[in-house]
């Protein structure tokens, strides 16, 4: 007998075909088959989705949620969504490998993310694996290691570390990768990562390759200096060998990108795919997009570590200075577009979350960027973990990127709740809807895509290009994370008036055969696994 069988729903199987009629069997946490299955046909649990989508889970091809995992082992926002696998260890971070060297700032750094936990208990990244496997998660997880992670738990700081330290660094990366990551992440708008060099990326990338492994990279520059930071991204992943991903690669609006920048730098990587390069890129669904305030800083602000930071924040000269050196990472700022930029969690002016620079400056009577720098320094050493939403995009801009072929759709957030800690974190409705709003908002009201293309594009587009390859289809034989929605009923719910609410309309959500989303409520089950490179 079947353990679940979804009867009689439009089956679109994330080939990018047009849906079907059909039924899906599931048994011992497979898919054992797919169409019109007799009548007779029984199971432990019959779903009948008569007028619904039935699809694969939806994969992220760039998550945060291991930030807020621990405080969140059930991924409440995004697996009610239907995403049964995110790809995550982006943008240079992950919480492993650790040292005694960087244990307290990713101590503290977790905690911004409700962790409420010991000092990390972990070391090496196969002890951060086990962990988390023993406190459990609805979601496959699929793994980068972080190039900041790595370099802080090896005691680098600026461009040029001893032989001892690149010794470290791959040290990290070689058991990090023996341990089933899909490669290695950077973040070069971040510290300590936007110190490094070409070089000591190309050896790192190279480190990676020889087990096999992707780069991806949030690449050194999106607008002045984009077309350069994509072919430093191409130098840096031919060094490590055949797949590579650019994460969000977009061009914020009014930042100074070249005149036809976006489109040059999407005719160099379709170029590197041509030579043989497999490299993707993914984008995002809204306007906004989540930061780091600390982003806008020059990087001499960070030399000698937090205190001095925070120190050189107070400091009414440094101040002055900063105003005309912070043109970088979100450039409209310099601009004096502050009513672009949104607060979302400050821990010592909670009172100020949710609203943007302008607001907050009016309510303090002060200036824009005297707010901005009290809040850094008040933040004390969390102070890079100042959370900000930024309005980043066009309309225009993210059609193009949404129907471009050579990109997945990912949201770059992390998973939330509607109360407690993560809930005061996150004030958008990216952690809530970003998902959804790519059927809502793109498909049924703008048409940018068909529904069963966008399915694919986030389903086994993202899934075989990070060599998932038993997931993203309706197939037999493949795990069996499958999503029942009603397209009509889908709805965003989260406003950015209204942020804390989760969508409407994922009905039934099954992750490696277990509903974990059943009438639209959540199960509290835990199957998630780690989905590790082969």
């Amino acid at each position: 007998m079947l353990d679940v069988l979804i009867r009689g729903g439009w089956v679109a199987d994330g080939t990018g075909s047009p849906p079907f009629l059909g039924d899906v069997a599931i048994a011992g946490g497979k898919i054992e088959e797919v169409g019109r299955l007799e009548a007779g046909a029984t199971a432990a649990r019959v779903i009948e989705a008569r007028g619904k989508v039935v699809c694969p889970g939806f994969v992220d091809p760039h998550s945060h949620s291991d930030f807020s995992l621990l405080a969140n082992p059930t991924a409440e926002s995004t697996i009610r969504q239907g995403v049964t696998t995110e790809v995550v260890g982006n943008c240079g971070w992950s919480y492993a490998p650790v040292t005694d060297a960087s244990r307290v700032y990713m101590s503290g750094r977790l905690h911004t993310f409700g962790y409420d936990g010991p000092v990390i208990p972990w070391s090496t990244f196969g002890e951060h694996l086990e962990f988390l496997s023993g406190v459990g998660h609805t979601p496959n997880l699929a793994w980068f290691v972080g190039h900041n992670a790595i370099r802080l738990a090896a005691g680098v700081s600026g461009p040029a570390p001893t032989e001892e330290q690149a010794r470290r660094m791959d040290g990290f990366l070689r058991e990090a990768m023996s341990e089933g990551a899909l490669g290695m992440s950077t973040g070069l708008e971040f510290n300590p990562g936007r110190e490094a060099t070409t070089a000591e990326l190309e050896r790192l990338s190279g480190v990676a390759g020889e087990y096999g492994g992707m780069y991806t990279s949030h690449v050194r520059n999106r607008d002045s200096g984009l077309l350069e930071a994509i072919e430093e991204f191409l130098v840096v992943a031919r060094a490590g060998g055949e797949k590579a991903e650019i994460s969000h690669l977009n061009v914020r609006h009014n930042t100074g990108a070249p005149d036809g920048g976006w489109e040059r730098a999407v005719e160099l990587m379709a170029a590197a795919r041509e030579e043989g390069l497999d490299v993707l890129a993914d984008t995002t669904p809204f306007r906004e997009g989540l930061g780091q305030l600390s982003g806008i800083l020059p990087p001499w602000v960070a030399v000698g570590g937090p205190e001095a930071a925070v120190a050189r924040l107070r400091d009414p000269d440094t101040r002055a200075r900063l105003r005309g050196e912070c043109d970088r990472y979100w450039r409209f700022i310099h601009k004096g577009e502050w009513e672009r930029v949104r607060l979302q969690a400050s821990p010592t002016s909670p009172e100020l979350d949710g609203l943007d620079f302008r607001q907050i400056a009016e309510r303090r009577g002060a200036d824009p960027w005297d707010c901005c720098f009290d809040i850094l320094a008040d933040a004390g050493p969390a102070y890079e973990s100042i959370l900000v939403v930024g309005t980043l995009f066009t309309d225009e801009h993210l059609a193009e990127m949404i129907s471009h072929p050579l990109f997945c759709l990912g949201v770059d957030t992390f998973t939330s709740t509607l109360d407690g800690p993560l809930a005061e974190v996150m004030r958008h409705p990216l952690s809530y809807a970003g998902h959804v709003h790519y059927l809502t908002h793109h498909v049924r009201e703008r048409g940018t895509l068909r529904l069963e293309e966008a399915i694919r594009k986030m389903t086994s587009m993202p899934a075989a290009h990070f060599g998932l390859w038993d997931r993203g289809l309706l197939r037999p034989g493949y795990a069996a994370d499958v999503v029942v929605f009603d397209f009509d009923e889908l709805d965003d719910v989260s406003t950015t008036e209204r942020p804390h609410a989760y969508a409407r309309g994922v009905e039934h959500v099954l992750v490696n055969g277990t509903l974990v989303v059943d009438g639209g409520e959540h199960t509290g089950a835990r199957p998630g696994r780690h989905l590790l490179r082969r």
